[in-house]
């Protein structure tokens, strides 16, 4: 009788026992992974932070025709801007400009507004300078470059990836005088003492440093210093002639690695 009492007492525990691990949670049993419903996307552990991108550089590539600037009175190639706009400030950033126009060292003169207007311009919003570029205080040598001397030459600058701009670009060959823009008008009687010939042109083109991505900037304008900066920019004159056949090309594109600078 006693044993069938204990074996009575032995079953009763057990019973507890399994009601109570069925029922109630314990912390001493290993957890059941959570049931995850038809919608509801099973966990996952924590990915590592994305690593920051890499560089992207914003490639010109440009033939200019020799034999166009060869007639020129000073047979040089044309002096050259390159500038970037941010769209939404508007701030300014030139990644380019020729040795004369950045340097002020200009052939028999102190200084020669005519030559790139619209960049001495945008170069003092830029910087907060007055007046132009001078030997004395040139504009920074990141900038300030070689007068290409070949057909064919590539600039190549670093640039924000994933960043939209606005690219500009303004050249001026000097002295190609044609029948709208001579050197000496003999029936107003005026010299073109600068020896400007045709005016600066204009070019543009809207980018998205996204490697791989290719532009080819259009003739926008041409650029009048004698407008406020707000109106620089003129309608091409139907006077301008060889000044519009100086760059046979320009290409713009964005790549991920540094290309080999070619001057």
């Amino acid at each position: 009788m006693k044993q069938k009492k204990i074996i009575l007492a032995v079953l009763i525990m057990l019973i507890v026992v399994l009601t109570v691990r069925w029922f109630v949670p314990c912390p001493f049993i290993c957890p059941m992974k959570p049931i995850v419903g038809p919608n509801q996307p099973a966990e996952k552990p924590a990915e590592a932070a994305p690593k920051a991108g890499g560089k992207a550089f914003i490639e010109f590539n440009i033939q200019q025709d020799k034999k166009i600037i060869s007639l020129a009175t000073f047979s040089e190639p044309p002096q050259l801007a390159i500038w970037l706009e941010e769209p939404v400030s508007h701030k300014y950033k030139t990644i380019y400009v020729s040795y004369r126009t950045g340097t002020g060292d200009m052939v028999g003169k102190a200084e020669c507004p005519g030559c790139l207007p619209l960049w001495f311009e945008v170069y003092q919003r830029e910087t907060g300078k007055k007046g132009y570029p001078k030997p004395e205080n040139p504009a920074p040598a990141t900038v300030t470059g070689a007068t290409p001397q070949d057909e064919n030459f590539k600039i190549v600058r670093e640039i924000e990836p994933g960043s939209k701009w606005i690219c500009w670009m303004e050249m001026n060959l000097a002295g190609d005088f044609n029948e709208k823009y001579q050197e000496y008008n003999a029936e107003a009687q005026t010299a073109d003492d600068d020896f400007s010939g045709q005016p600066p042109l204009v070019y543009r083109c809207e980018i998205e440093a996204v490697a791989g991505k290719k532009y080819v900037p259009v003739l926008y304008g041409q650029s009048d210093m004698r407008k406020p900066f707000e109106q620089m920019i003129q309608p091409v004159s139907p006077g301008v002639t060889t000044a519009k056949e100086v760059f046979k090309s320009i290409e713009v594109s964005i790549t991920a690695a540094e290309p080999n600078e070619a001057k």
